[in-house]
C-alpha cells in the first residue's frame, strides 16, 4: 500500500481534530463565564487585549496583501454584494473570506488522495492540483455573483406589479409607509426578495430613520437600476411635496415600456441567433432529405451501366 495516501489521510484527520478542538474551546460555557468576570482589583478585558495566535505585523501584512481589512475599500465591496445577495448577517463576510482561503486548500487535499495511485501522469496530477487551486479560490465569488444576478433579476420582473399595488394603495388613502406594508405581504410568495426589500423600508422608517435615508438604503441594499430611479422619485416628490400616485403612475409606465422595448430588441435579435443553428444542424439535414434520393438513384443508374 503506497505511503502518500497514508500520509494525506492523517494531515486530514489532524486538521479536522484541531478545528474541532478550538470550535469546541471557544464556545464553552467556561470561557464565556471569564470573558464576563474579571478579578477584582483589574480592569475588564478587551478584545484587543486578547492573545493573538499569529503576530499582528504579519495579520496586518497578510491583510494588506489579500485587501480583506475590516475597514478597507475590498471588504465594503464584499459585504455590499454580500447584501444585494440577500445575506444580511454579520459573519457573512467572515465566512465568505474563510471559503475564498480554505477552498484553495481543502479542495486539492481531499481529491488528490483519490487520484494518487491510479496511473495518472504526474504531470497531469500538477496540472489536476493547480486546476482545483484556481477554482477553489474562484468559486465563492461566482456563486456569490449567480446569487446576486438572480435576486436582482427577480425584483426586476415583480417591480411593475409592485408599482400598480402601490399606486392603487395610495389612490386609495393609505400614506406610503401603509402602501409599502401592504405591498410587502402580498408580494411575501410571489417575489420574497421585493418583499424584504419593502418590509426592511418600512421597518426602518418606524424605527425613527428618515425617509429618504431609508429609500437610499433600499437602493444600495438592491442594486438594481429600476429601484433607485423609484427611490430617486420618491425622494423628490417627498421633498418637493408633489403627488405620490402621479409619480408612481409615470415609473410604472416607463418600467413597462422599457420592458417591452427590451423584449422587443431580443425579439429583433432572434433572426440572427438563428443563422448558425440553421447552417449547422437543421440545413444539413434538409440537404439530406432533399438530395439524399436523387444521391441514391443516380448511383444506382451508375452501378447499372
Amino acid at each position: 500500500m503506497p505511503l502518500t495516501p497514508i500520509l494525506f489521510g492523517f494531515l486530514i484527520a489532524a486538521c479536522i481534530i484541531s478545528l474541532a478542538s478550538f470550535l469546541r474551546f471557544s464556545d464553552s460555557r467556561i470561557r464565556k463565564r471569564l470573558e464576563v468576570q474579571t478579578k477584582p482589583g483589574r480592569r475588564p478585558t478587551r478584545a484587543d487585549d486578547t492573545p493573538a495566535v499569529l503576530p499582528p505585523a504579519l495579520v496586518e501584512k497578510f491583510e494588506k496583501k489579500l485587501g480583506i481589512k475590516k475597514d478597507g475599500a475590498q471588504a465594503k465591496e464584499l459585504k455590499k454584494q454580500l447584501v444585494q445577495a440577500g445575506i444580511y448577517s454579520d459573519r457573512a463576510l467572515t465566512i465568505f473570506l474563510g471559503l475564498k482561503i480554505g477552498l484553495p486548500l481543502a479542495l486539492p487535499i481531499l481529491i488528490m488522495p483519490l487520484l494518487w495511485g491510479r496511473g495518472i501522469n504526474k504531470l497531469m496530477l500538477m496540472g489536476i492540483g493547480y486546476v482545483l487551486f484556481v477554482g477553489g479560490y474562484f468559486l465563492p465569488t461566482l456563486i456569490l455573483r449567480q446569487m446576486v444576478d438572480s435576486r436582482q433579476k427577480k425584483i426586476q420582473q415583480a417591480l411593475p406589479d409592485a408599482l400598480d399595488l402601490l399606486v392603487v394603495c395610495v389612490e386609495a388613502g393609505q400614506g406610503l409607509n401603509a402602501a409599502l406594508k401592504r405591498v410587502s405581504d402580498d408580494f411575501m410568495v410571489s417575489c420574497p426578495a421585493l418583499a424584504k426589500e419593502l418590509n426592511l423600508v418600512n421597518l426602518e422608517i418606524n424605527a425613527g430613520l428618515e425617509r429618504e435615508q431609508a429609500l437610499r438604503n433600499l437602493a444600495d441594499r438592491t442594486g438594481v437600476e429600476e429601484v433607485a430611479s423609484l427611490c430617486s422619485i420618491l425622494i423628490q416628490s417627498d421633498r418637493f411635496g408633489t403627488s405620490v400616485a402621479t409619480a408612481l403612475k409615470v415609473q410604472s409606465e416607463t418600467l413597462r415600456t422599457t420592458r417591452r422595448q427590451k423584449l422587443e430588441e431580443l425579439a429583433a435579435k432572434t433572426p440572427v441567433k438563428l443563422i448558425f443553428p440553421l447552417l449547422l444542424f437543421i440545413f444539413p439535414a434538409i440537404m439530406v432529405v432533399i438530395l439524399g434520393p436523387a444521391v441514391i438513384r443516380i448511383m444506382e443508374s451508375i452501378m447499372k451501366r
